[in-house]
């Protein structure tokens, strides 16, 4: 599997305990799909500040592909601030410093590039939600994360987003089992060939017609920070080693094993600090 990451990337600081992690969604799942023995890319800009050098470094070291990302020399690296306890994150803000790069502007020869990968994810945080279209022209499954937040969840974002989307992930904590598949049937009729629901106790993958509940697999975290991300890397890539391909509508099986290899690998990912480990002492 060839997999790219297009548009975000931050530093996750964890001010009580001092110290700072590579992240930012797409940058996760393509260090992921690295760790799970794939060929990976990352796109996007990178500022040459402290924390940019940390993810240039970290994905560097795990063979991920920068070689369409832009190095800004006087950017700034979006920080997301949190306090970690007992695994689990309490937020506290974002910082994007005073000249935060933002998302990539996608060029002829970036898109004859992202048209060699089996899938292409990006999602919310990128801010490329004007992009999307541009990627119709690429043989490769296109996912998206809409993360939990309202204002990607408005009629006009879904509509420029949904139909070009392989498989759209959202964030549902807050909606019981019946309300994910209501939703989960609007995402659809906004275009999205599937729909992926994670909450606290597990996921709902939807095909179209058919709706497949998925479990996780409990343990005792160090950190949670990056599960999502680590989930959809390894049940992306059980997909497409199944055979799945662009267009294609998911059989219930292929949702099944996916979910199983998701559960499994995300909780692995637990027991790791960060959205992929690199740990750096903060700055003072």
């Amino acid at each position: 599997m060839r997999l790219v990451g297009v548009g975000d990337n931050v530093v996750d600081r964890y001010l009580n305990l001092k110290v700072m992690y590579p992240g930012g969604n797409a940058v996760n799942v393509a260090a992921h799909a690295a760790l799970l023995g794939e060929k990976s890319a990352y796109l996007g800009r990178i500022a040459e500040d402290t924390e940019g050098k940390l993810i240039k470094e970290s994905l560097c070291d795990l063979g991920v592909d920068l070689s369409h990302c832009e190095f800004v020399k006087d950017g700034t690296t979006k920080k997301c601030d949190v306090n970690v306890y007992e695994g689990e994150r309490e937020f506290v803000k974002v910082d994007l410093g005073k000249n935060w790069p933002g998302a990539p502007m996608l060029k002829e020869a970036d898109l004859i590039y992202l048209d060699t990968f089996d899938v292409i994810h990006s999602s919310c945080n990128a801010h490329m939600e004007d992009q999307i279209a541009l990627l119709k022209r690429c043989h490769g499954v296109i996912t998206y994360d809409f993360s939990t937040k309202d204002k990607y969840r408005t009629d006009d974002y879904l509509k420029k987003v949904c139909p070009y989307l392989d498989l759209a992930l959202f964030s549902c904590d807050d909606r019981s089992e019946e309300e994910q598949k209501a939703f989960a049937r609007e995402i659809h009729a906004y275009g999205a060939v599937h729909v992926l629901i994670t909450d606290g106790d597990g996921q709902l993958f939807y095909n179209g017609s058919d709706f497949v509940r998925g479990a996780i697999a409990y343990v005792e975290p160090l950190d949670t920070m990056g599960a999502g991300d680590s989930y959809l890397a390894a049940c992306v890539r059980e997909l497409v080693h199944s055979g799945w391909q662009k267009g294609q509508v998911l059989s219930v099986s292929q949702m099944q094993k996916a979910m199983e290899a998701g559960k499994r690998y995300a909780a692995q990912n637990c027991l790791r600090a960060g959205g992929y480990g690199y740990p750096r002492k903060m700055m003072e």
